[in-house]
């Protein structure tokens, strides 16, 4: 359900799944796919190479270059997080600015500060926060949207993009907390 009550498409809703190919250091890829837990001593895969982030990133698994997409995901009272979207040639490696002219189109949480990334930096004032964030892209329309989906309200819209490439769902998450809660990505078709 977007805001306003009004409805997501179910021919937009996706099943979104976390790519292990992408994980960035300290991530671990869980539950099918649906499942992203962060663990500072956490191994990296062999598959090393430049698919994979070096930082605590991860795209999802499938990429889309035309048509309209909805995913959920739980970030619940996590303090370091970010979802959108990114283009397949975003960068992966080094210092990353995570900025539209970068390929990154995303809002996130670092301590208590809620952000849309872009420049100019824009802080977000949400209060209460969200826990349940929905992600809606249209390619065609050039548009990635964010919503509260427990309180059904827009959070922020990136519009009038022009992609060119293909376009994956992006998340980033990082804790220090000995105990700290994943991403989850709720299941929306079967």
């Amino acid at each position: 359900m977007l805001a306003g009550g009004r409805s997501t498409n179910i021919s937009c809703q996706q099943s979104v799944t976390f790519d292990h190919d992408t994980a960035g250091s300290g991530l671990v890829v869980s539950d099918g796919g649906k499942r992203l837990k962060y663990f500072s001593k956490a191994s990296r895969s062999s598959s090393d190479d430049f698919m994979r982030f070096d930082c605590p990133m991860v795209l999802g698994k499938k990429g889309f270059t035309s048509g309209r997409h909805y995913w959920e995901v739980r970030v619940g009272l996590r303090n370091n997080w970010d979802v959108g979207v990114a283009t397949e040639t975003a960068n992966r490696t080094g210092k990353m600015a995570l900025r539209r002219e970068n390929g990154f189109f995303a809002i996130g949480k670092r301590g208590f500060d809620y952000q849309v990334h872009c420049t100019p930096y824009t802080a977000l004032n949400l209060c209460p926060r969200p826990r349940q964030v929905g992600v809606y892209l249209d390619y065609n329309e050039g548009r990635v949207s964010f919503y509260d989906v427990e309180r059904k309200l827009h959070i922020h819209s990136f519009t009038r993009e022009s992609f060119t490439e293909k376009v994956f769902p992006y998340f980033y998450l990082h804790s220090r907390a000995k105990k700290s809660e994943p991403l989850v990505i709720s299941s929306m078709v079967d």
